[in-house]
Order: structure tokens, then sequence, then C-alpha cells
């Protein structure tokens, strides 16, 4: 059986992936950039021509507006959850739009873009969440009796991929929360992980950062400094625990830290124009995000929500 999200081509598969907007050149542009980077892509004009594609064609990823004729964004996220309560929702919007994005983002979107926005980072970020639901389809296999576990990790300068560890720490998480939550659960320590690599290890200020993408040079800038940090020895601790009531995972670096003091506090008028937007979805993901003195140490909480 193929898996969920997978149509066939030729002797391969590809993931599917909706775009919905009411502007016909976005969803052109978007579903001819999906196609040429390998997604099988389709398009509605609106929330309602959404619904019915997604029960046709069951897209791994839904990217959509949030404004839009008949059926909104928000509303039309509500429809698909019930449908598939795992769902993943990127949401596109612009100014003006920030406290119905805040409220579809509480209600299980996995990620958000302002408009304009970058090509290339929509695409990775699809590419993200793909690799999660797919891993997840490989690896469902949990325990329900568990009641206790702690997993630790180190990671080494310029590890090339941490799908793995984040799959390891969250396996017995069926125990503790719904399923529809694990995804997004995934994607805040994922967002974390990366924060203590690009940030912390490596150096790299949310400005080069800001202006190595706008350049192209993001790889190049990561690369050197990747280099620099092997050459120093630096590494990024990870431990978890898992209890009856509590799921925490805590993620150090060996760098200099930043003032998490300084950080906007998680309100719609600051959602568009943040800086950390990591940090600002993984605050909506998880229940407690704690940082120590130094900010290069952060702490994540989530507590029981099953019955």
């Amino acid at each position: 059986m193929p898996l969920l999200g997978w149509s066939p081509v030729g002797n391969g598969v590809n993931p599917v992936v909706l775009v919905v907007d009411d502007e016909e050149p976005l969803r052109s542009l978007l579903t001819r950039l999906l196609e040429r980077e390998g997604f099988s892509a389709f398009s509605a004009s609106d929330g309602q021509e959404a619904i019915r594609l997604f029960r046709d064609q069951s897209p791994l990823v839904v990217v959509s507006d949030i404004r839009m004729p008949r059926m909104d964004g928000l509303t039309m996220l509500t429809e698909i959850r019930k449908i598939d309560r795992g769902a993943a929702v990127i949401l596109m919007t612009g100014q003006g739009n920030e406290e119905i994005l805040l409220s579809a983002l509480r209600g299980g979107a996995t990620n958000f873009f302002k408009k304009p926005f970058s090509n290339r980072e929509l695409i990775d970020e699809i590419r993200r969440v793909v690799g999660f639901r797919l891993e997840a389809e490989r690896s469902s296999f949990y325990s329900p009796y568990a009641t206790e576990e702690t997993r630790s990790f180190v990671l080494p300068a310029g590890a090339a991929s941490y799908y793995s560890i984040i799959n390891q720490l969250t396996l017995q998480l069926p125990t503790l929360v719904n399923p529809e939550d694990i995804l997004n659960l995934k994607i805040g320590i994922e967002e974390m992980i990366t924060n203590a690599i690009e940030h912390g290890s490596l150096g790299i200020s949310f400005q080069e950062k800001s202006q190595a993408i706008r350049e192209g040079k993001l790889a190049e800038l990561i690369s050197r400094r990747t280099e620099e940090a092997r050459r120093a020895g630096r590494r990024i601790f990870i431990t978890s625990r898992l209890s009856p009531a509590l799921f925490e995972v805590v993620i150090r670096d060996e760098g200099a830290g930043f003032d998490w003091r300084k950080l906007p506090a998680l309100a719609p008028e600051n959602l568009l124009a943040y800086n950390g937007r990591g940090i600002f979805l993984t605050k909506i993901y998880f229940d407690d995000v704690e940082y120590n003195d130094a900010g290069n140490q952060v702490t994540l909480r989530k507590y029981r929500s099953l019955n």
C-alpha cells in the first residue's frame, strides 16, 4: 500500500501538496515551483474547493492563504482537521491578519509565511514537514504501556540531519498527548535545535542569517561557520524525559547565548514582525519554553493532554 500523500510518478513517487489561494498567478507560480522540486501539486481557489481536493488527493501538506472568498483559511483548517486530525497546514498571510493567524496557529496550523516570502524558504519548510510526516508513518511503533523514559544525545557541529533524533525523542508521545499535536511538537523541537546550531554553535546572528538568505548565500555561511565550530569542538546536548504527566526536552549549546528577555510577547501585534519566528511557534506548541540566564539552554515542556 502506498504511503499517505504519495502518488506514483514513473518508477517513483512524489509527495502531494495542495496550494490554496484566490490569486491565480500565485497559485500557478507555486504549483509550477513545487512540481519542479519533485512534488505532485494541486491547487484550489478557496477553502471549499480545497476541502474537496483534500478528500480526493490526501495531500501530505496544505499551503493556504488566510483571506479568501467563500471560506477563509481558518475555517478551512478547522474543516480539514475534522477529516485528518494530523493534517499539516502552512499558512500564507499579509498584514492585517494577525488575530486570525494566531488563532489558526493555536488551532493546529503548522507554520506561516508573511507575503511576500522567499520561495526557497517555503519549499524548505514543505520538505521539512513532509519528512516528519513520512518518517512518522515509517516509525509509528510505540508501546502504550511505557510510563517513564529518558534519552540523551550529543550532536557535533555540522550534523547533517536530526530527524531520527527528534523521532526517537517523540516516539512515546501518543501515550501523553493527542496524535494531532505531535507533528507541531516535533517542529518546535527542530526549531530549537536549529537555533542552538545556527545561533549557538555557529554564532550566526539573526541579521547575518537574514542577509545571507536575501543574497542566496546561507549555505555558504553555514558551511564556513560549521568548519570553524568543528575546529572549536562545539556540540549540542539534548536530553528528554517522559513521565505519565510530562514531556520535557532540554537543549543546550556551547555558544555565548543571547538575551531572551528582549523577545517580544506572544501577541498578535508581534506575530508578523517577530524576528525569532521559530521561538514564537514553539511557545504556541509547548506549554512552557524557558531559557537559562545565559540564553544557551532552553527547556521545553508539554503536559499531559490525553484524558
